[in-house]
């Protein structure tokens, strides 16, 4: 079961990684496909602070790898200057696993650093 669901995540996540973000309905249209199965839209994604999505994320059983591939995907689309705020969530789930993984990652920390 949690294989399952692990394999569900990382198919979700690649998909989205592979997902320019277009500012256009269209384009927030590709990308929405994705979030809904996720249990949001991308207004809600915009709106939600880190600790929401972190919440969020964690209903969904997002391991600690998801949730960094995920708040990597928030980096690549705030370089859209409509999205800027993705950089703090980015840096809010990442926080969020050094505090609650119980695990440290020098990785995670230079990523943190950079921002």
């Amino acid at each position: 079961m949690q294989n399952e669901q692990d394999q569900r995540i990382n198919s979700i996540l690649e998909k989205l990684m592979t997902l320019t973000f277009v500012p256009n309905p269209e384009g927030i249209q590709n990308i929405e496909v994705y979030l809904h199965k996720l249990g949001m839209s991308f207004k809600d994604l915009k709106e939600f602070s880190s600790e929401k999505l972190n919440a969020h994320l964690r209903k969904f059983n997002f391991g600690w790898d998801h949730f960094e591939r995920f708040a990597d995907l928030l980096l690549v689309w705030s370089s859209n200057e409509g999205l800027l705020g993705f950089k703090e969530k980015a840096k809010g789930m990442y926080l969020y696993i050094q505090s609650e993984s119980k695990s440290f990652s020098f990785e995670i920390m230079n990523k943190i650093n950079q921002l």
